[in-house]
């Protein structure tokens, strides 16, 4: 297992889609949106669109195989745009996802770890994040210091000082 950055360039996208649509298409009892559908909404496409603007800061968990199994991701607001789990247009909000058949095995803490670090270097004070109340990923994010700011539709927000 290993950490890399992700590139500051368009490459970036391509590497984080697969992660943005598991973070999506979580239920099973929802039909899952393709990659055409998260890219057409305007709301789900903002978390990768122009990747490499202000801000924009994340990494990328390999297998040994150099595989990508995960990966969290931050993205502040823009003037255009507010994430899921908008709480404030300096907080940069997170996305993270696990490859299912990688789950169990300790990479969403690094990750969460890695990106905590990334952020208090830049001077940041806080993230945010959004989790649907019945996605049990919250238990996680409670687990590691995410506490309830508020409520966005069926999902939680929360914040964690840094």
């Amino acid at each position: 297992m290993k950490l890399v950055p992700v590139p500051d360039d368009a490459t970036a996208e391509d590497m984080l889609r697969p992660f943005l649509a598991q973070t999506v298409n979580w239920s099973i009892d929802s039909p899952p949106l393709s990659d055409s559908q998260i890219a057409a909404d305007d709301l789900l496409s903002g978390y990768l669109d122009g990747w490499g603007r202000s801000g924009d800061t994340g990494v990328v968990i390999l297998d040994d195989d150099d595989r990508p199994v995960g990966a969290a991701w931050v993205r502040l607001p823009g003037e255009d745009w507010r994430g899921l789990g908008w709480a404030g247009d300096q907080i940069p909000e997170l996305r993270i996802a696990v490859d299912p058949q990688e789950q169990g095995k300790g990479y969403g803490t690094h990750l969460l770890r890695a990106v905590l670090d990334l952020l208090r270097l830049a001077g940041r004070g806080s993230v945010s994040l959004a989790v649907h109340e019945l996605n049990t990923a919250g238990e996680f994010f409670a687990e590691n210091g995410f506490v309830i700011a508020g409520r966005h539709g069926d999902a939680d927000v929360l914040l964690r000082s840094i």
